[in-house]
């Protein structure tokens, strides 16, 4: 039975020692126990005592040994990664160089591809397409190109023919802009970079790469084009092929222009090395002025419109292959003479049902389009018009050149429909001013050839100056018009001068001295004596 212990009074402190010397004689167990845990507690008590007293320097050591040995395990993965990173950038620009097309090619190949009846399509072989897949396919190097047309010549659609013909291989295109960050993503999507944007030092918030301007993240995107030119060029005779259209879009500004600059850079030493050959293609001949003034090794393709013969013998065997319909010799000929051929204006009048109704609505949007631009209002003229009446009297003068030249222009009988042009020199001289010409020329009323020669920008526009110039009462209107641009010229020259102190006797004498170099009469105004 446990014993009872009963505490009170003074002896508590006894009582509780004696009970404890008896519990330990009649319970040894619970004795060794408890005397095996205190002496546990004092070792290890003991063992922290002797950690405490470990020197600090040999702490310092195994710290700073797990520090070393923490930062080069991460020096080395980050190492790894960057190298990795390098090698998958250049990799994916070589699979976009390779067998295949790129998601902005598949657009534009799109009505090739999808559309599978080859009836559909309304195509014509130019006589230029020999030149254009030698360059493709690498055959022709030692050169960049520039394709210059007008708008609809098929500068485009040769370029693309070319490109389907080697499957996409080592080709890769895309379409310039006038905005840097829009043409960075275009040239980062057609050769398949992506500027950094992917790199995994983004996600700790690092500055990186990416932190600058489009125009650096073009170059350093053309930097990595050259390592894998390079490394194409050492396996590889030909070079690769990188197709930028419609340079056109590139415009006045610094920034643009610097663009263009580093671009024709690039294709002259890629050119002369033989790693890329670039096509450049455009609509304005500004572009050209600006890409001839430092060119060397640049070859210009100027791409007109299409032969009479070739015109009238596709439009023909597609109309039979697409509606069965064989069209007479003098329907082919009418639809020539007001259409010419330019192939964007045959592909509409191929596929309408009647061809010379789509001819007429073709020449008469052509009129509309001068007259909405370009047309002159006479002398109910506003003061506050005169910029723009000056650009539409200048527009005018040249058509009226233009047409009156036609009786001396003779058709070739082998080209057929031939239009009357001017020098680009005695243009300027007939306007009066040289930016009004490259105003015409971008929206596509007159056109620039590569040799400088002035003309309509197709044969209905031509036959819209023809209509708009053999209007009844179409020169007193141009008269009308010039005669008041100089009158508020006139006016706008015209000071008015008020003569004070007139009360009394006061009076002022004008003299006549003579005439200054602009035929003015210079006055002498004095206070005549009393």
């Amino acid at each position: 039975m446990p014993r009872k212990i009963r505490i009170s009074g003074r002896g508590t402190w006894l009582q509780i020692l004696n009970w404890r010397a008896n519990y330990r004689w009649r319970f040894p167990v619970f004795h060794r126990v408890n005397t095996g845990l205190k002496s546990k507690g004092k070792e290890e008590e003991k063992r922290s005592n002797d950690k405490k007293e470990t020197p600090i320097s040999r702490k310092f050591l195994e710290n700073g040994a797990t520090s070393l040995a923490t930062l080069l395990m991460l020096g080395f993965a980050g190492y790894s990664y960057n190298q990795y990173y390098k090698q998958l950038v250049l990799q994916k620009i070589e699979n976009a160089f390779a067998k295949g097309y790129s998601t902005g090619e598949l657009a534009s190949l799109g009505q090739d591809i999808l559309c599978r009846d080859a009836s559909q399509q309304f195509r014509v072989t130019r006589p230029e397409q020999p030149v254009i897949d030698a360059i493709v396919d690498g055959s022709t190097v030692g050169h960049y190109h520039l394709l210059f047309g007008e708008k609809g010549t098929g500068k485009t659609s040769m370029l693309l023919e070319a490109m389907r013909k080697v499957d996409g291989k080592r080709v890769a295109m895309l379409e310039a802009h006038g905005d840097l960050e829009v043409f960075r993503l275009r040239l980062g999507k057609a050769i398949d970079y992506e500027f950094h944007e992917d790199y995994i030092g983004g996600l700790f918030s690092i500055k990186g790469p990416r932190v600058t301007t489009p125009l650096l993240d073009i170059e350093r995107a053309l930097n990595k084009l050259e390592e894998v030119a390079i490394k194409h060029r050492s396996v590889h005779e030909k070079p690769l092929i990188l197709m930028i259209n419609n340079i056109h879009h590139f415009q006045e500004h610094m920034d643009a222009q610097n663009l263009l600059t580093l671009l024709q850079q690039r294709a002259e030493l890629w050119s002369g090395s033989g790693l890329v050959t670039v096509i450049f293609t455009s609509d304005e001949y500004r572009t050209t002025e600006k890409l001839r003034s430092h060119a060397t090794r640049m070859q210009v393709l100027n791409v007109q419109d299409i032969s009479k013969d070739l015109a009238i013998r596709s439009l023909r065997e597609y109309r039979w292959r697409r509606f069965q319909e064989k069209v007479p010799m003098d329907v082919l000929n009418e639809v020539y003479r007001k259409v010419g051929g330019r192939l964007f204006f045959l592909d509409q009048v191929a596929r309408s049902e009647d061809m010379l109704e789509t001819c007429d609505a073709i020449c008469e949007r052509e009129e509309k389009w001068l007259l909405s631009q370009c047309w002159i209002l006479g002398r109910e003229m506003d003061g506050g018009a005169v910029d723009q009446q000056k650009f539409s009297a200048a527009a005018m003068v040249l058509a009226k050149t233009l047409v009156d030249m036609e009786r001396d222009v003779k058709d070739d009988p082998d080209d057929g429909c031939r239009l009357p042009e001017l020098p680009l020199h005695k243009a300027n001289e007939l306007m009066g001013r040289t930016d009004y010409i490259q105003e015409l020329d971008r929206i596509n009323i007159i056109t620039i050839d590569s040799n400088a020669a002035v003309k309509a920008d197709s044969i209905p526009m031509q036959n819209a100056f023809r209509a708009v110039c053999g209007a009844v009462g179409f020169e007193d209107r141009l008269k009308a018009t010039r005669t008041r641009l100089k009158n508020i010229a006139s006016l706008k020259r015209t000071r008015e001068l008020t003569l004070k102190d007139l009360w009394g006797n006061g009076r002022y004498e004008v003299l006549a001295k003579g005439e200054s170099a602009r035929n003015s009469t210079v006055l002498s105004i004095q206070k005549a004596p009393q």
